[in-house]
């Protein structure tokens, strides 16, 4: 059965389980250049050191229309608008891809909302600029789209892999105003729907099941929409994608956890060294204190020397004095 546990991240889960389970399929939906090969490994490191980890690296080839070189293509999914900080950490991945598999690289953005707010280009340098492909739906396109889906689905026609990712992608475009009723509307289509085949109808199913959690949450709604689509999926293939969830669960949880230890480990470092500078300060102040302290006891030895002096100098201007009065009382004038 369906997974009924809260999905904290959807739109990242449901990507992530596209561009692993159907990919080429994907690669078509979003008319990317070339003919897909194959997904590359996200994971990287960073200008700075630290790592990072694209959301999708796929190696195309040339199709002779588009595209006449081989090239890798990153694909970042968008929730938000992407901001400056955002898009030059596309830039970052863009260089990693190229100097390590040496082929050019093509950055693209799929923002799902703040597309119009977004940050278009970035540059380091005026003769490096980074202009990705932006892919984003207006709402009259996702309008026209559920239009074609329910025209095919009702009169029952033959639906393509295309429109079977428009099930999960229009909610996911969708403005959040309207995103509840379509949501709903395109989950019952896909109850009428007999022309998709297994296994590509169950990973459909299972994007709509991740956009009514989105949507509906934990409400008695979302546990009766997600009724409905066990009925229509095969319950094996939502046994592996509930696995699937829960594993994607558990590594964003061991990433976070990674990050944070990092930064904890980079605050110990910190205070190791700031620790190693105090304890050297103090032993410099000892080291300071020891010094003056030599000089008070030279400074007091001295002192005591000076004061030997003037008691000796003191008792020779007596011993004057007297002779002084002594020769005065013999008539000798001094």
């Amino acid at each position: 059965m369906i997974s009924k546990k809260k999905v904290h991240h959807p739109n990242d889960v449901t990507n992530r389980y596209l561009t692993i389970s159907i990919p080429e399929i994907l690669h078509n939906y979003f008319h990317l250049p070339g003919k897909y090969v194959r997904n590359y490994t996200t994971q990287i490191v960073k200008r700075d050191g630290s790592e990072g980890e694209m959301d999708w690296l796929i190696l195309v080839e040339p199709d002779n229309s588009r595209l006449f070189e081989k090239i890798l293509i990153n694909v970042e999914f968008q929730s938000s608008r992407v901001t400056e900080e955002k898009i030059r950490i596309i830039s970052d991945y863009k260089d990693y891809a190229k100097i390590y598999y040496g082929l050019p690289v093509l950055s693209v953005i799929i923002v799902t909302d703040g597309y119009e707010s977004s940050e278009l280009e970035y540059s380091r340098v005026d003769s490096e600029i980074l202009k990705p492909i932006y892919i984003h739906m207006s709402f009259d396109e996702i309008i026209e789209r559920l239009k074609n889906l329910e025209d095919k689905i009702l009169n029952h026609k033959q639906l393509t892999e295309d429109d079977g990712l428009d099930m999960v992608f229009l909610p996911m475009f969708a403005p959040k105003k309207e995103a509840k009723w379509i949501t709903e509307k395109i989950l019952h289509l896909f109850n009428l729907d007999t022309s998709l085949k297994k296994p590509f109808k169950g990973h459909i199913g299972y994007g709509i099941s991740l956009m009514v959690k989105k949507y509906f949450k934990d409400t008695s709604k979302a546990e009766e929409l997600l009724k409905m689509l066990e009925e229509k999926v095969d319950d094996s293939r939502l046994r592996i994608v509930a696995e699937f969830e829960e594993d994607y669960a558990r590594q964003v949880y061991e990433r976070k956890l990674a990050e944070k230890d990092k930064i904890l480990s980079e605050m110990d470092s910190a205070i190791a060294k700031k620790d190693s500078i105090l304890a050297e300060m103090d032993s410099i102040l000892a080291e300071m204190d020891s010094v003056l302290a030599e000089k008070d006891s030279i400074l007091a030895e001295k002192d005591s020397i000076l004061a030997e002096k003037d008691s000796v100098l003191a008792e020779k201007e007596r011993e004057n004095e007297i002779l002084k009065a002594k020769l005065e009382e013999n008539g000798i004038s001094y």
